[in-house]
């Protein structure tokens, strides 16, 4: 059972990390030139940030993942033990 936890918070965490990730595409494509912006004044940094945004939907699933982890870990251990 907690396999199907750990699945459904790395799935809800997947989904948010896609929806920001479309929320900074549609921001670019709406004629705000996010990307440029980081590039010129933040250099190697900006570019960092650019692939982070890219991560976002992997990210998201593993913090879902860490967050079922901590809300329900008591649960999850009492349901080994017995």
């Amino acid at each position: 059972m907690k396999y199907v936890y750990y699945g459904f918070g790395g799935f809800i965490g997947f989904i948010c990390g896609v929806a920001i990730n479309l929320i900074f595409l549609f921001l670019d494509k709406s004629g705000v030139k996010f990307v440029a912006y980081l590039n010129k004044t933040l250099g190697f940094f900006g570019d960092y940030i650019l692939m982070l945004i890219d991560a976002l939907p992997i990210l998201g699933a593993m913090l879902g993942i860490i967050l079922i982890k901590y809300l329900f870990g008591r649960e999850l251990e009492d349901e080994r033990d017995g």
